[in-house]
C-alpha cells in the first residue's frame, strides 16, 4: 500500500516559476491594493492623518513582506521547461497588461468627458478584475480566477449604493481589500512553500 504524500513531497511539486510569479504578483497586489485604500481615504471627504495612518500600517507591512518573499524566491533554480513555458506565455501576459492599462486610460477619459468621474472606482474594479481572469489560464493558477471574480462582483455591487462619498469609499475599499486579502493568502502560501523546502533540504 502506497504512503500518502507528505508536506515535503507536496512542496517539491511546486515549481520555482510558480513561486516567483506568485511572490511578484503579491507585491503588485500589495502596492495597488494600498493605492486604492489611500484613495478610499481621499474620497471619504475627510482625509485625516489618523485615517491615512490606519491605511499606512498594513500597506507598509504588506509591501515589506512581499519584497522579502520576492527576494527569497529570486534565486530559486528555474528549469529549462519553466523558462520555455514563460517564453511561450509572456507575449499573452504583456498583451493582457497592456490592454488593462489602455482600458483604464480610456475609461478615465470617457468618464471625465461625461462628468461621471465618480464611477472611476467601479470602472477600475471591473477592468482590473477582468484582467486577472486571463492570467488564471496564462499562469495555470485558480487564484487569479477568484481574485478577478470577487473584484468584479465587489466593484459592481457598490453601484447599489446611492451616489456619494459612501459609494466612493466602498468602491475603492472593495477592490483594495480584495487585493490585500489575496496578497496575504499568496504570501502565506509562498512563505510556507519556501520554508518547507528549506527545512527538507536541511534534513
Amino acid at each position: 500500500m502506497g504512503q500518502p504524500p507528505n508536506a515535503t513531497s507536496t512542496v517539491r511539486t511546486i515549481s520555482a516559476f510558480q513561486l516567483k510569479v506568485s511572490a511578484r504578483g503579491a507585491l503588485i497586489r500589495a502596492f495597488f491594493g494600498s493605492t486604492l485604500m489611500y484613495w478610499a481615504v481621499v474620497l471619504s471627504g475627510e482625509p485625516t492623518r489618523l485615517r491615512f495612518s490606519i491605511v499606512t500600517a498594513p500597506a507598509v507591512g504588506l509591501i515589506a513582506w512581499a519584497i522579502v518573499r520576492v527576494r527569497a524566491t529570486r534565486n530559486l533554480p528555474t528549469s529549462i521547461a519553466e523558462l520555455d513555458h514563460w517564453r511561450a506565455i509572456r507575449k499573452f501576459y504583456w498583451l493582457d497588461v497592456g490592454l488593462e492599462w489602455g482600458l483604464i486610460g480610456v475609461a478615465v477619459f470617457a468618464l471625465a468627458q461625461v462628468d461621471r468621474f465618480d464611477l472611476t472606482p467601479q470602472a477600475l474594479g471591473v477592468i482590473v478584475g477582468l484582467h486577472y481572469i486571463p492570467l488564471g489560464t496564462i499562469f495555470r493558477a485558480q487564484q487569479y480566477y477568484w481574485t478577478g471574480g470577487v473584484m468584479v462582483a465587489a466593484a459592481t455591487s457598490s453601484l447599489l449604493i446611492n451616489r456619494g462619498h459612501v459609494r466612493d469609499i466602498v468602491g475603492c475599499a472593495a477592490v483594495g481589500l480584495t487585493l490585500w486579502v489575496t496578497c496575504v493568502a499568496i504570501l502565506c502560501w509562498t512563505s510556507s512553500a519556501v520554508g518547507g523546502d528549506a527545512k527538507s533540504n536541511v534534513r
